[in-house]
């Protein structure tokens, strides 16, 4: 991996960012016939040029190292109980458990 790189302009992410889809873009339409135009990050990284700018190449290699620290797909949820909102009541994720779909949601709105 590269080494950290100074905070860019608005600008520079903005070009940085418009450069990722453009690649991307490339790989999904070289590779819709063999697998139907699915692309992963490391795709991504394998397909930036030698003469890719060390931000853009930081900034792909950040979006693998996040793709590679969640969980694998079909690995079961850990169980937890969370309160219900304006409530004492707890529900908890084994309950559903072979029953229904569930859907996990984290983040801020603030």
């Amino acid at each position: 991996m590269t080494s950290h790189q100074p905070e860019q302009s608005g600008s520079a992410r903005e070009g940085i960012a418009r450069e990722i889809y453009r690649i991307a873009r490339e790989l999904r339409s070289s590779k819709s016939a063999s697998s139907g135009g699915s692309v992963s990050v490391q795709d991504l990284l394998d397909a930036l040029p030698a003469g890719a700018s060390p931000m853009l190449r930081d900034r792909v290699e950040a979006l693998v190292r996040r793709d590679e620290a969640g969980p694998d797909v079909g690995v079961q949820a850990p169980d937890f109980a969370l309160k219900r909102m304006g409530s004492e009541q707890r529900v908890q994720l084994s309950d559903f458990r072979d029953t229904r779909p569930v859907a996990l949601l984290f983040g801020s709105y603030t």
